[in-house]
């Protein structure tokens, strides 16, 4: 048993038997538990003897034992043939630093007790001054043993020592690898080690030392800096001569082994901390200082689509900075170019398709080049999508606006209409998901939609959608790109079918209930359809106030066929009993009814628009007539009743003699027409069909303005009311924020809304400049 009660210690009695027990320890020398807690003992007793405490003696004489044995190791090593110094001082070391750790241990209560206590108190003193003093050059044993063998034996021989690693490791580059590499390592580390100050915790065997930056400053000095200018030299000269004997692929095929090469090399050799810098500097005089080189093929790599060295060149320009710019660029210019040539000069029938199938051709393979080639990076994904977004946009010769939306429009409409044949659920959500993606890239999304519910307005109504499970996912996909603002209008064009469902149903109940009070009226089955004008994209003719004035005028007067007058009136008078104070508008235009021919050998059902209808009744009576008295029967005039007759001929139920129609033309109902169809549909007529089908966006230029004119105030109106006070800079880039989902509008544009929101006083301007102040 030992005691913890301070006693009187004879100093120099118990350092006799120490001072071998230290030599003993820091030469690796074997010690029984006994003797090792009996020295222990002498330590602590030691430094609580009484009277006084011996801890600086004792500190002083263990800093001179460990001085007097690393200057007999010095002598040793003096003496070892130069080419077996880096062996014979690797020996000492692993001997010495082992030793080093367990002095440390064994002197754990001096570290406690004398040293920290030194170190704090000699700053405690002179508290108001800490910030100005010096930490005591007092050291724990261990920082200590390793501090004296740094001074003493390392600093003599440091020259020797640089110079033998560098030649080993030049040696390596050079493919002579050194016999022992774990040697040149272990020697490396040690200039880290020498400065350590934790030895509580012990790395695991084989592992490296993470060492603090600044206790690795000896390190950097004494092996890093020399490295550093040695390896720029030897790779400076090299890539010189490879650029001189190579091509610009095999460069850079070379280039990337030897840069594999040197991390390995300096993982297995040097600090943690040195890799990152040394693989910066093989970067910096490799690639960095000839990148002119490399951005001078750049272009005919990618016009040729050399993926294996567009990559390498990729992994060599990646780390470099602004090192990827010229290949963006040369990317961005290169994608733009293909993909215009893609989408011009398209002919047929089928230019929406072809539209929508070129881009998406371009688009897939750039897109895997973007991410086979350059692995996803954000730069070429960026420069991808400006490419893209120039082609779609794109203006073909003499046009004002771009096409890409009414293609795009048309290209879904033919997507989900009946008429689409062999295409599963899932290919046409594909094919949905394709338009998407180019959807994204429009500018103007809100001519596209204009297109679109245009078009869904007519599938509707018609009945001609593929299936509403198709149309809902289609509005999804344009919800998730834009917002639930963009599709707002289309959802509500679905509930309004659902609702006029429901209420034709109940109109039919309430038709068979009212049957036996009327006997001599005939109610013919109807099916109407009650749309809110707000959400959908319809005009009445006869109230039309657009370009087609024409037709509004041409049917004004429009009588509605005698055998539909009852069922229409009841339905109005029905519905408004359920809905007092809404007015119904009926848009003779866009409805259709059945007619069954009877007079023919075979009961033929044409489908039929009701300006047909009321026409083909007019030979209810007679089998001739004139398109002038046709014209005063029911209500219809000039160019639209032209057209609207030459639809029925088109069919063969009606002929005429005349090969130009006119008003004075003789109409005859054809009584031996035959038809390949027991039930077959006319077309409606067309008004302007060609340059309604290739202009139509120049003819909604008018309300598309007027549409952007209203969310660009509303817009406005809503930052100015959260922002209160706001620069004129600063709210037209909230406002090209706000608004680029819809559209991209231009500062002129944005200009005139302001004023106009400031004589409207909703804004105002401040006594500041180019500023303004929302008005509550």
């Amino acid at each position: 048993m030992y005691s913890l009660k301070p006693k009187v210690v004879d100093f120099d009695t118990v350092w006799v038997q120490l001072r071998p027990a230290i030599i003993d320890i820091l030469n690796l020398k074997p010690m029984s538990n006994v003797h090792w807690h009996h020295k222990f003992s002498d330590v602590y007793d030691i430094c609580v003897s009484i009277p006084t405490p011996l801890s600086e003696r004792l500190y002083g004489e263990v800093k001179a034992c460990i001085m007097q044995h690393v200057k007999e190791k010095r002598q040793q090593i003096n003496e070892v043939d130069p080419d077996r110094l880096i062996q014979e001082y690797n020996k000492m070391w692993e001997v010495f630093h082992e030793g080093a750790i367990f002095i440390h241990r064994l002197f754990g209560y001096l570290n406690k007790q004398f040293v920290k206590q030194k170190r704090c108190t000699d700053l405690d003193n002179f508290a108001q001054y800490a910030a100005f003093l010096q930490i005591p050059d007092v050291k724990e044993i261990g920082c200590l043993a390793l501090e004296i063998w740094k001074e003493e034996l390392v600093k003599g021989i440091l020259p020797q020592l640089v110079q033998f690693l560098l030649v080993s490791i030049d040696s390596d580059r050079k493919g002579n690898f050194p016999q022992e590499a774990n040697v040149v390592s272990s020697v490396i580390n040690s200039f880290v080690k020498m400065e350590e100050t934790d030895f509580d915790v012990v790395p695991e065997t084989g592992t490296k030392p993470k060492a603090r930056e600044s206790i690795t400053a000896f390190y950097v000095e004494s092996i890093e800096k020399p490295l550093l200018l040695d390896t720029e030299t030897y790779y400076s000269t090299l890539a010189q001569r490879m650029l001189s004997e190579l091509s610009c692929s095999q460069y850079m095929e070379q280039v990337i082994v030897l840069l594999e090469q040197e991390e390995l090399r300096a993982k297995k050799y040097l600090h943690e901390s040195s890799v990152s810098k040394i693989i910066s500097l093989c970067q910096r005089v490799m690639i960095k200082a000839h990148k002119d080189k490399l951005h001078s093929v750049c272009h005919a790599l990618i016009t040729n689509e050399e993926n294996k060295d567009l990559r390498n060149m990729y992994r060599l320009l990646k780390p470099i900075q602004a090192g990827l710019s010229v290949m963006v660029k040369e990317f961005e210019e290169y994608v733009k170019k293909k993909g215009l040539e893609a989408v011009s000069g398209l002919t047929g029938e089928n230019v929406p398709q072809q539209f929508v199938e070129n881009v998406l051709k371009v688009y897939n393979k750039f897109n895997d080049m973007k991410t086979v080639v350059f692995m996803e990076d954000g730069e070429f994904s960026s420069g991808l999508d400006k490419a893209l977004q120039g082609v779609v946009n794109s203006k073909e010769f003499g046009q004002t606006v771009p096409k890409a939306s009414e293609r795009l429009a048309r290209y879904t409409d033919s997507l989900l209409k009946k008429s689409t044949k062999g295409l599963s659920e899932s290919d046409l959500e594909t094919k949905l998901g394709n338009a998407i993606v180019i959807f994204r890239y429009i500018e103007d999304k809100d001519i596209f939609q204009k297109f679109y519910s245009k078009m869904l307005a007519n599938r509707l109504i018609a009945s001609t959608s593929v299936s509403m499970d198709a149309e809902e996912v289609m509005i999804n996909k344009l919800k998730q790109a834009c917002g639930y603002e963009f599709t707002s209008k289309l959802s509500r064009m679905f509930t309004d079918i659902g609702l006029s469902q429901e209420l034709s149903s109940t109109f039919d109940k309430h038709i068979a209930e009212i049957k036996s009070s009327r006997p001599g009226t005939k109610f013919v089955p109807t099916q109407a359809l009650v749309l809110q004008a707000g959400s959908w994209p319809l005009n009445a003719p006869q109230l039309s106030t657009n370009t087609n004035q024409q037709t509004a005028q041409d049917v004004a007067d429009f009588h509605l066929p005698y055998v539909l007058l009852p069922v229409i009136q009841e339905f109005e008078t029905f519905y408004t009993g359920k809905h007092n104070g809404r007015k119904l508008t009926w848009l003779y235009n866009m409805s259709q009814g059945d007619v069954r021919l009877t007079y023919l050998d075979k009961q033929y059902v044409a489908q039929m628009y009701v300006y047909q209808m009321a026409a083909v009744l007019c030979f209810e009576r007679r089998d001739a007539i004139s398109v002038k008295d046709i014209g005063e029967e029911i209500g219809v005039s000039g160019d639209y009743l032209l057209k609207t007759l030459r639809t029925i001929l088109d069919v063969s139920i009606l002929t005429c003699d005349d090969q130009a129609l006119t008003t004075d033309s003789i109409v005859r109902l054809n009584m031996s027409m035959t038809a390949r169809r027991m039930k077959f549909r006319l077309q409606a007529p067309q008004v302007n069909k060609v340059v309604e089908k290739e202009q139509e966006s120049v003819a909604n230029t008018f309300q598309v303005t007027q549409d952007r004119k209203y969310y660009m105030e509303c817009a406005i109106v809503r930052i100015m009311k959260t922002r209160k006070v706001l620069k004129h800079n600063a709210l037209v880039t909230e406002i090209m924020d706000q608004t680029k989902g819809r559209f991209t509008p231009d500062v002129p544009f944005i200009k005139k809304s302001i004023e106009d929101l400031i004589e409207k006083m909703y804004i105002q301007r401040t006594d500041q400049n180019d500023e303004y102040q929302y008005l509550a």
